[in-house]
């Protein structure tokens, strides 16, 4: 079957996702190992055992002593540098940071009343976003937590001083770290893990963040100065020009209603015909929209059927929203969008035949079939789902003899180009047959 990055995103057991961010939140290599726990979870839990509360401390809160921090946010597991974070804070009213990437990078300086930003481009990406500002405040990433979503931390018994997480109302599958404590939090479309917490004038900060939005795909954070801010003059975080409130980034998380009324215009996804998994059911995304009102990031949260995941993510990431305006000011908005899934209510009611989807289909590749693979003449049918967008989605077999010939298949239809159906001018997806024959 043909799976792609995208789908990947949901394809796995929730269980299974959560064990891999942790085993990224902890760097893969600092010998983390999978335990039995026998003892379960308390019968009456304390009131915090179901309150989002973290460990992490809040660097920038009210009579806080005044620090200097430096961080560098990498990518993957090659650990690839995406961006640079130094920040002075002398109070709530008076601090500055400075982010360096490739993608966004921003000078922000505040002295009272008066603020100066200076932006690479109108846009905060999501990733980078959640993780800044859980390096000093995890109070806003913890305001978007879903009750009922993955929450393992110390507070409510998921996790403690040791090392040890555990999954589960039970108890019984557990993880340990070297690096000791390690929280994690479950956010739409994201899954946020503190690890290495240190301490700093009376309160503890997560040295490593990991911010995990699919299977294997992650930034992580990693804070590599911590220190009390030295003697600073007034003239380092002098203002001479403010920028206007309305030139100003401000992120809001918005309900789906206020997402989806600010339009007129419908928004609809042309679902594509999976071949296989649920035909009908839900799908879940979040979706971060800039202050023009155009969509920059779709994430999956939840789906009934995995493989609809990209077509969909494409479709929503051509939309436009009317600019959301709050208190008078464009802001960039994320929100969790539900949308009703049904692979069949779109294209035609049957697969097309073979010689029906070579008439859609351009730059065929016959199949490099192995000696030996099946007898000469033999016949191999796969399935495959195209999009309205004209992708490929996925590859079944349809024969159940030669499973030799499905991987040479798989590799050809790859390298073939199709069109949508087209029907009064609206493209759809279609499903079909295609056959191969053993030369």
């Amino acid at each position: 079957m043909l799976v792609s990055k995208m789908q990947a995103r949901t394809h796995f057991a929730a269980l299974f996702t959560v064990l891999l961010c942790f085993f990224v939140a902890a760097g893969c290599a600092r010998n983390s190992a999978v335990v039995h726990q026998p003892s379960p979870a308390p019968q009456n839990p304390p009131a915090s055992y179901l309150t989002p509360s973290l460990v992490q401390g809040t660097l920038t809160a009210a009579g806080r002593p005044p620090f200097h921090l430096k961080a560098l946010i990498v990518e993957g597991r090659d650990q690839s540098p995406v961006a640079r974070v130094e920040m002075w804070w002398a109070g709530p009213q008076k601090w500055r940071r400075v982010i360096r990437s490739s993608g966004f990078s921003q000078v922000l300086d505040v002295n009272g009343n008066r603020v100066f930003e200076q932006d690479s481009d109108g846009y905060f990406p999501i990733e980078l976003y959640t993780l800044i500002t859980a390096m000093v405040n995890p109070g806003p990433i913890l305001r978007t937590y879903t009750p009922g979503g993955e929450l393992l931390t110390k507070a409510n018994g998921s996790s403690n001083e040791s090392g040890t997480v555990c999954l589960g109302d039970s108890h019984r599958l557990c993880m340990h770290y070297q690096t000791g404590l390690t929280e994690m939090v479950a956010l739409p479309g994201q899954r946020l893990n503190f690890t290495e917490y240190q301490g700093f004038h009376g309160i503890r900060v997560a040295r490593f963040l990991t911010d995990s939005v699919g299977v294997g795909e992650f930034m992580r954070a990693d804070i590599t100065e911590l220190s009390i801010l030295d003697e600073r003059d007034d003239s380092f975080f002098s203002i001479a020009r403010p920028t206007p409130a309305g030139q100003q980034i401000r992120i809001v998380t918005v309900p789906e209603q206020e997402l989806q009324s600010s339009d007129s215009r419908p928004h609809v996804i042309v679902w594509p015909q999976a071949l296989d998994g649920s035909m009908l059911g839900t799908a879940s995304f979040l979706i971060s929209i800039d202050r023009s009102g155009r969509v920059r990031e779709v994430l999956p949260v939840r789906t009934d059927n995995e493989r609809t995941n990209d077509s969909a993510h494409n479709q929503i990431m051509r939309w436009t929203f009317k600019p959301l305006v709050h208190d008078g000011l464009p802001v960039q908005a994320l929100s969790l969008v539900t949308f009703n899934l049904n692979t069949r209510a779109w294209g035609p009611r049957l697969p097309l035949t073979d010689e029906e989807v070579r008439e859609l289909a351009s730059d065929e590749v016959t199949p490099i079939i192995p000696s030996g693979s099946a007898p000469s003449g033999a016949a191999y049918t796969i399935r495959v789902a195209i999009d309205s967008d004209g992708n490929l989605i996925e590859v079944i077999p349809a024969t159940p003899e030669y499973p030799a010939l499905f991987q040479p298949c798989l590799d050809a239809v790859r390298k073939w180009r199709f069109r949508p159906i087209l029907k009064n001018g609206q493209a759809l997806p279609y499903r079909a047959e295609i056959t191969f024959h053993v030369p």
